[in-house]
């Protein structure tokens, strides 16, 4: 900051940087002294200005220091480095194309796989105490049910945490309602996400409420807040909502506030909030509820909890809370921070809210394959440069002979190297603007690059890293091209040298990492449709599944009748939860010869005619049936995992039931179905019961619709629907759809490498042509001695493709254990999954080995055929 009372500083410096040394040092102290002289009969102001006016004065011809040589020697050096590297890349404008292609490709990869990274990355960091924020997760170990790490929590555990704990700042509770009809006046519209949330909200999370008090719009029973989307589709103007009513479930509710539309980047999603108060007074407090989990619970804690000493005391919260000295053996709870829940719940079931939940692990894949690819692309331009130096030898030696030192020359070398990156890097964002939208199509995203220019930072590293490529790329074709001994060129030789040790190790790296993706892609595919095409056990092609609301319900026999009478429509059923899901788990009892046995299945409420539409099979027993009156809630059905856990004698006709039946009223286990994979193929097949229970209600409509027909058949099951349902909208998708979904980061993982192993083969493969260029010009005198002396085409074509062949076969033997370990770890993340075959990996190497040799062809062909004259006149 300047000196109020002081001489202008910025004049200062500037009679310092342009006078003399000889006179400066005396006419900065006259001035000076002139100046505190003007300040006793002038204002500051005053002073300052004639100081400014007196130092321009001096800067004259005469007393401005000479110019530094050096430095405009090093101007013009720049300035000469530009004009060089500017004439040799438009001299060989094929061989720059491909160069500056190639490393194009390899950045466009790079920066679309950070954009996807960090997009994934970016997930919840909008939360300003997202350090201090902790979902509060579960680990269920029930008898005869597979452990599992689950997403919820009791009701009463928020309060109850909040109260025993001191660092415990706040909590809110979740407890999604999902799709939801909600009406105001005549306009009904379903709501994708519906919830319940606790006044605290705004505590822990920052959701931007844009109308409405933040401290109260919670506080009382029967408010709502609505998202600026979900206020719009009811009002004119969102500002129009606020104080306004809503009906849903028969009850109007006040909104009480609008929220800015939740960002993509939030983990939790929702378009309308219900209070939580509304569910905490009277008898049905859910606050005293304890021992059954529907809730997602996030704390806030103190910046200084230790979160594994708080771990330690929840076996004796727990035990304080409910009476039962098994509780510690069924429940263990942990805390999850909010900067692992979107990339670290793989493992983690029942997450129900968790939108687009994504395998973190799948990230660390996704920077190995950036470097893998960045690193070919380096490789590549290393070796493109580097042939280039072929044709350049004599220049290099005209300019040594007129006193070119080697710094000189690798200056210019590493300018060209960083010239060509920044080409490469402009050719890359363009080829990202230009396909980052097809790539979006592909996976499911809203990826853009302008973030990038945007964000000063982010910007400043892609510059800096493209420098730092350019420099690093360039440092060994500028030692090569430098180290060309003088006096064999002069003498019209070319560069003595052996073997390139480094070159071959570099294309063997290539051409290993090359095999290694082009492995991973085969066998991740193969993954996948495993997935998609293995016997699950049930069939859900075809399959229509609409959402039922109560109406519904009272009218499913007559929506099943009339359904059953088209002629497209194979079957019709309902169920409670949909497959592909976790189901629910809850107590039951069986009646066995040592006495009554406890066991905590899967649970799922289903029509009578479930097995039979979605072709489960009965392995042993009977389905369920309309003529057997016991079979409404007293008969059920348990799958083989079930029948296996409880190792009875006689399965079929032993008394069994819910854990809340009276053991002398229980029902009858009346068949047992095989194993069918409810949930996705990640997680092992869990014990499950199966009964028919209409008066509880069913959530889904199952229609089996004959193939060829989806079009019709979807309108006759519209045009019923409305006809028995004109309270609730037709609401659809299919089950395929669904487990599109459950599998969505396994395909994008696939469809990411797939992309980049095609990249890697490309950007190899131009590198092997560049490599090719190199070997077969150096041996354009051999090739013709060996023509003379009766050597014919296939003999040289195989003389010149086999060091080539070689040293892909030597990638291929490196490799492959690498990448065998790599992805057997990667299938042990799936319960049912492929057996690697060893088959896999020769086609990987033959199909490289292949497209290796197709790519020295027209080098390799040229040369055969080329005229042995011509080659015996060679330089």
């Amino acid at each position: 900051m300047e000196d109020k009372l002081g001489p202008p500083r910025l004049a200062q410096k500037l009679l310092r940087a342009f006078l003399r040394e000889d006179i400066a040092e005396e006419v900065e102290g006259d001035l000076d002294e002139k100046f505190h002289a003007d300040l006793k009969s002038k204002s500051k102001h005053k002073a300052k200005l004639n100081y400014w006016y007196q130092t321009i004065n001096y800067l004259r011809p005469f007393a401005i220091k000479k110019i530094n040589r050096y430095k405009v020697m090093n101007n013009y050096l720049f300035s000469n480095y530009f004009k060089i590297s500017t004439r040799n890349i438009f001299k060989h404008k094929m061989i720059s194309f491909i160069n500056v292609f190639s490393l194009a490709v390899g950045l466009a990869a790079c920066v679309a796989i950070y954009l996807f990274v960090s997009d994934e990355q970016s997930f919840d960091a909008f939360h300003s105490k997202k350090e201090n924020i902790y979902r509060l997760d579960e680990v269920q170990k029930f008898t005869g049910t597979n452990e599992q790490k689950v997403a919820l929590s009791m009701p009463g555990m928020g309060p109850a945490i909040k109260r025993d704990f001191p660092e415990v700042k706040s909590y809110v509770r979740f407890w999604l309602h999902g799709k939801q009809l909600i009406t105001k006046d005549d306009t009904k519209q379903l709501i994708e996400n519906v919830m319940v949330a606790d006044s605290t909200l705004f505590d822990v999370f920052d959701f931007v409420l844009i109308q409405g008090d933040i401290n109260t719009c919670l506080d009382r029973p029967l408010t709502i807040l609505l998202t600026e989307s979900t206020a719009l589709k009811f009002f004119k103007n969102s500002s129009d909502a606020l104080n306004n009513t809503v009906s849903w479930d028969g009850r109007d509710y006040q909104i009480t506030g609008i929220l800015k539309d939740i960002p993509e980047n939030s983990h939790i999603q929702f378009d309308a909030l219900l209070s939580m108060v509304s569910y905490t007074s009277g008898e049905n407090n859910v606050n005293n509820s304890w021992g059954g989990n529907w809730m997602t619970t996030y704390l806030l804690l103190e910046p200084t909890a230790d979160i594994s000493a708080m771990e330690e005391k929840f076996p004796s919260f727990l035990s304080r809370y409910i009476d039962d000295p098994e509780i510690n053996t069924t429940y263990k709870l942990f805390l999850q921070s909010l900067n692992e829940v979107h990339l670290a719940s793989n493992d983690i079931e029942h997450d129900y809210i968790n939108y687009r939940k994504f395998n973190g692990s799948y990230l660390t894949i996704f920077y190995i394959i950036a470097a893998f690819i960045l690193l070919i692309a380096a490789v590549n331009f290393m070796n493109l440069t580097t042939a280039r130096a072929s044709h350049r030898w004599k220049e290099i030696g005209v300019r040594k002979s007129v006193g070119a030192r080697n710094f000189q020359l690798f200056g210019q070398f590493i300018f060209e190297s960083v010239m060509l990156s920044a080409f490469a890097l402009v050719v890359a964002l363009l080829l990202d603007a230009l396909f980052i939208p097809m790539l979006n199509d592909l996976i499911g995203r809203k990826l853009s690059i302008l973030p990038l220019f945007q964000n000063g930072w982010q910007l400043s590293v892609v510059l800096a890293g493209t420098l730092s490529l350019g420099i690093l790329t360039g440092i060994y074709p500028s030692f090569y091209m430098t180290s060309f001994d003088l006096s064999r060129v002069l003498k019209g030789g070319n560069k003595g040298e052996g073997k390139s040790v480094l070159r071959s190790t570099l294309v063997v790296v290539q051409f290993g990492l090359a095999i290694a993706m082009m492995v991973s892609t085969l066998i991740v595919i193969q993954q996948l449709s495993f997935m998609k095409e293995s016997d699950i056990g049930f069939d859900k092609d075809q399959m229509l599944l609409v959402n039922m609301n109560r109406e519904a319900n009272e009218k499913f026999e007559t929506i099943k009748n009339e359904l059953q009478k088209q002629s497209m429509i194979l079957g019709v059923t309902a169920s409670g939860q949909r497959l592909g899901n976790n189901f629910h788990q809850w107590g039951f009892k069986v009646i066995a010869d040592t006495g009554v046995l406890s066991i905590t299945p899967s649970n799922v409420n289903v029509d009578y005619d479930y097995l039979k539409v979605y072709g489960i099979e009965v392995k042993e027993g009977r389905g369920f049936s309309k003529d057997n009156l016991t079979d409404n809630g007293y008969a059920f059905v348990i799958n083989e995992s079930f029948a296996n856990e409880l190792r009875l004698k006689e399965t079929v006709g032993t008394k069994a039931g819910h854990g809340w039946y009276d053991n002398d009223s229980l029902g009858t286990i009346i068949g047992v179905v095989k194993d069918f994979n409810f949930n996705s193929l990640h997680y092992k097949v869990n014990t499950l019961a199966l009964v028919v229970h209409p008066g509880w209600g069913y959530s889904e409509l199952s229609v089996k619709i004959e193939k060829g027909r989806t079009e019709e058949g979807i309108a006759a099951v519209k045009k019923v629907w409305d006809e028995q349902v004109p309270s609730y909208p037709f609401d659809y998708t299919f089950l395929d759809a669904h487990f599109e979904e459950v599998y969505r980061s396994d395909k994008q993982m696939s469809a990411v490498v797939a992309i980049m192993a095609g990249l890697s083969i490309l950007i190899s493969c131009i590198g092997l042509f560049g490599l090719a260029a190199i070997t077969i010009e150096k041996k354009t005198k051999e090739i013709g001695v060996r023509k003379v002396l009766g050597a014919t085409e296939s003999q040289i074509t195989v003389l010149l493709s086999r060091n080539f062949a070689m040293l892909i076969a030597i990638a291929f033997i490196i490799v492959s254990p690498i990448t065998y370990i790599a992805l057997h770890g990667w299938l042990e993340s799936f319960a049912y999954r492929i057996n690697i075959n060893l088959l896999v990996f020769v086609l990987g190497g033959v199909l490289a080995l292949a497209i290796g040799l197709l790519t020295i062809s027209y080098h390799t062909l040229r040369s055969a055929r080329a005229n042995p004259v011509k080659a015996l006149r060679y330089e």
